[in-house]
Parts: C-alpha cells; structure tokens; sequence
C-alpha cells in the first residue's frame, strides 16, 4: 500500500522525470502541493525529506525548495550524526530540536546517540556513525572541562574526516567549529546583578569537568573581585560528574547551610535542575525564598516557571543553538566551504521571576 508522502514524492519524480523541472527551478509549495494532492503539510515536508534523500535541493525562507539536480554529496549521504550525553534532560530536548528544524531545512536527516555519560559508548557511537560514512558530526561531548589533544575521543574527532560542530563547549586540539554560551560572562553578570540588589554574601555551587562550569566558577570570582567582595571557601562548593551526589542541589545547599554560622543572602547554582533541587531544603530548614535567601540558576528550563516562587535565571537560548549548529554545519558542508573552523558565542539575557530579594 502506498502512503500519502509516497505519493507525493512520486508525483514530485515524476515532474522531475518529465522535464517539468529543471535544475535551478523552483518545486511547488507546501501549501500548493497539499492543495492539489490533498494532503497535509507535514505530509509536504516528509516527501521533501525523502527527495533530499536523491536529489539536491535547497529549502530556505522566501526563496522556496529550489532543485539542483542529482545529490552532489560524495558520500551520497545525507545524514548527520548527534552526540549527546544526555538527550532527555535540561536544555538538551530543545537544543536537539532545533539541530533537527535546521538539518531538516537543509535537506539533511540526523542520526542520533546519547553517550550516557559513559566514555566507551561516546567513542563507540562516534566511530559507529564515522562508519555509516555520516556527512557531519555535531557533538557535546560529556566531561568536556578534561579534554587534551591527546584523549582518545578528541582523537576520533580530529581524524574523522567530515566537518565536527560542538555545542556548549570547544575542544582544543581539532578543528571543529563551536557554539557556546559566554559561560564567564555569565558568573561574572551573576554577580553583578546579585551585587546590583545589595546582596554581598553570594555562595555559588558548580559542576567541575563541564567546560561551562570552570568558565562560570572564573566569571563569579571576578565579579566578587570587581564588587569588592572577599570570596569565603565556605560559600564556594564544586563537584564532577564522578563524585556528584545523587541530588547535588540538596547535598550542597544542606553543605552550606549546616557549616556555616551567618547563611549567604543568594546563591547562584551552576543550571536551574540544581537551584531547583534546593526548594526543598529551604523548607526543611523553615527559610523562605526570596525573603531569606534568593536563588539564581542558568538554563531557563520549563519547570523554572512552574515553581513557587519562580526561579530566576539566565535564558539559555536552546533552540536557537541547535538551529545555529546546524546551519554552520550546513555551510561547512555548503560548496563554498573553506575549511576554517570558528567559534560563536552567546549571552543570554537574565529571566526575571520571583526568586532574588532586592536587599536595598
């Protein structure tokens, strides 16, 4: 039985076939495609999903799906690969999204792998996707603050042949381009903004062996720095993926709270999964947030509007990152390709809610 996107990728072939297209010309609409075939637009865009499998062609806004012919990919592959360390959580399904709206507009599938935050299936699943000879890889690789030339994944990367794109962190030692978040520039503002609100006791709790991490660690220093404000070792925890608690947001708020003879008036965690582990405890130790302690995270994920009160935090732009690392995968894949590998970095704005007291 033939499906309706079957359909209209036959009738799309067959203007092809027929000399109805050429190379250069425009493919009908979306719109006007589902208009004469009777289908919906989704239905549209699966068949053209399906064409870019064969044929060249180039969808971008207000120009149309234009045709240039057989596909010109010497490896006649379409596909890029995803490596992630973790696909479910946080920032990453929408980050994922928008990786695929891109691929998707370029003419390109994804092939997807979360490395668990297990080094062996990372490597495994590179070398996998390497094999299936993908176009491309976009990669955030787990333990990314440890990377050297010399580690065996950074190896696979810089050997791998096809053009490498990393998302939230860049790797020395290879010549893949990055996109990340100023992650300095972010603990710096952190504090900045805490210090702007008369808060001058700001404890800060961050992951060590994620490149962001380290980053934010630098920029809240010198904040504190920048604000005359002593930094106390009492105030400052880190942790990596190795020793990290089961809830690392209870564990250390409990840390900070327990050791310590005045409680800080802020606390700035290292993403909003954390800062929200931390609800909890303050109620334990009968604190109210914002009145006796406000809390700041980074990532804007959905449950940070969800809670009483919400949390404050910087907007990681999840989607737009994605979307980004595909379209300069596609213009490293693009034939004006030169082969040089470049950075872009972002700084998100900060997401008022109800969790940061005004001291002042």
């Amino acid at each position: 039985m033939t499906t309706k996107h079957q359909e209209v990728l036959k009738y799309l072939e067959q203007l092809i076939a027929n000399g109805t297209i050429s190379e250069g010309d425009a493919l009908p609409g979306e719109m006007e495609l589902s208009r004469i075939l009777s289908v919906s637009r989704n239905t549209v865009r699966h068949a053209l999903n399906q064409l870019a499998q064969k044929y060249k062609i180039e969808r971008t806004p207000g120009r149309g799906t234009i045709f240039h012919g057989e596909d010109s990919n010497e490896n006649g592959m379409k596909t890029i690969g995803i490596i992630n360390s973790s696909l479910m959580y946080t920032i990453y399904p929408e980050l994922i999204h928008g990786i695929e709206d891109g691929l998707y507009r370029g003419g390109f599938s994804m092939l997807l792998a979360n490395g668990n935050y297990d080094p062996e299936k990372e490597r495994e699943s590179a070398r996998r996707m390497l094999a299936h000879e993908v176009a491309g890889l976009i990669v955030e690789p787990m333990n990314s603050a440890l990377l050297t030339p010399e580690n065996e994944f950074v190896q696979i990367l810089s050997n791998a042949g096809v053009p490498v794109i990393t998302t939230n962190c860049a790797i020395q030692g290879t010549r893949a381009s990055s996109i990340t978040m100023d992650d300095e520039w972010i603990g710096y503002r952190a504090v900045e903004y805490l210090a702007e609100k008369g808060h001058r006791r700001i404890a800060c709790v961050m992951k060590s062996d994620t490149q962001a991490g380290p980053l934010r660690l630098q920029g809240y220093l010198r904040g504190l720095a920048d604000a005359g404000i002593k930094p106390e070792e009492k105030l400052i925890h880190t942790y990596s993926q190795e020793d990290e608690p089961i809830i690392p947001g209870d564990h250390f708020t409990r840390m900070i709270l327990d050791n310590i003879s005045e409680i800080p008036t802020a606390i700035l965690f290292f993403n909003d999964q954390i800062a929200l582990q931390s609800y909890s405890v303050f109620a334990d130790y009968g604190l109210s947030i914002p009145d006796d302690i406000s809390i700041l995270g980074i990532d804007n994920i959905p449950e940070s509007a969800h809670v009483r009160p919400g949390l404050t935090t910087f907007n990681h732009p999840k989607y737009l990152m994605g979307k980004l690392a595909a379209e300069m995968m596609l213009a490293r894949l693009g034939p004006h390709n030169d082969y040089i590998s470049y950075g872009v970095s972002m700084k998100p704005d900060i997401v008022e809610r109800n969790s940061v007291k005004t001291l002042l």
